[in-house]
């Protein structure tokens, strides 16, 4: 989550002076060529092809979707309240492991997952005046993240976890390609490429790590981790972009933190 949020605020900064698509494209060229040098000296880059199935490709289809939606959003919303909005992924993900997968799910868990959304709907505050018609398309992401997830758990644990990131780095990497067509190229300068190039960084980390994560465990067990990335989402919104959320955005995030530490606890009691 932290790998993430992290890339989430170095490429917002640089789409303040470049196009959102040559962003992409621009920062996919940096992550995937470092995937290209983890998968070549893990020396799993041999038999690649033979890795492709129906639900890599599903996952690497909503990934894309999710990022080019999730990023247009960014671009006009503070980053605390649009992390705020996907924080009803952990709801979704919890009870569609339980309808779909058949993942035993607890009192305890729901109880947690229910008092994190809670702590969102405080945090966005869906009927205010100042909410913002972009919060809607992180629903749209919500949706996408939802199908990646699950279509994750049905990728064979054959296929090396970094080829799985690696794959969906060339997709968005292509998808960003496609997207400069529509937009005026600019030539980047050194700040926005040093900008671009940490967000791969951070990016390639959090890749790898959700996936690890997901193909390990239950998925319904990993959501309420989610909920962590808004606490680092409001730290990079005061530190980085110098704008102090209100009281009630700490009240949700201080509601979700602490329904995440209660879903750990009760799970160690649990064990």
């Amino acid at each position: 989550m932290a790998g993430y949020v992290v890339n989430d605020a170095f490429i917002k900064l640089a789409a303040e002076s470049l196009p959102l698509f040559e962003s992409i494209f621009i920062r996919g060229c940096f992550i995937t060529a470092w995937m290209l040098i983890v998968s070549s000296a893990r020396g799993e880059l041999r038999g690649a092809r033979e890795h492709l199935d129906r639900s890599l490709g599903l996952r690497v289809l909503m990934e894309s979707i999710g990022t080019a939606l999730y990023l247009s959003a960014l671009t006009r919303v503070p980053l605390a309240g649009l992390t705020a909005v996907l924080q009803i992924v952990p709801l979704i993900v919890t009870f569609a492991a339980a309808r779909l997968l058949r993942e035993a799910v607890s009192w305890r868990r729901v109880t947690s997952v229910l008092a994190g959304f809670a702590g969102v709907m405080v945090i966005i505050r869906p009927a205010s005046d100042d909410f913002n018609p972009w919060f809607l398309v992180g629903f749209l992401v919500v949706i996408a993240i939802v199908v990646r997830e699950i279509a994750t758990t049905s990728i064979s644990t054959e296929i090396p976890s970094v080829i799985v990131s690696l794959t969906t780095a060339i997709t968005i990497t292509s998808m960003g390609l496609l997207g400069i067509v529509f937009e005026d190229w600019q030539v980047p300068d050194t700040r926005e490429l040093t900008l671009l190039l940490a967000a791969s960084l951070f990016l390639a980390v959090g890749y790898i790590a959700s996936v690890i994560t997901i193909r390990v465990g239950d998925i319904s067990f990993s959501a309420p981790f989610r909920y962590t990335i808004l606490v680092f989402a409001i730290a990079l919104q005061i530190v980085v972009f110098n704008d102090v959320p209100d009281a009630l955005t700490f009240v949700g995030a201080g509601i979700i933190t602490a329904a995440g530490l209660y879903s750990l606890r009760s799970q160690a009691t649990l064990a």
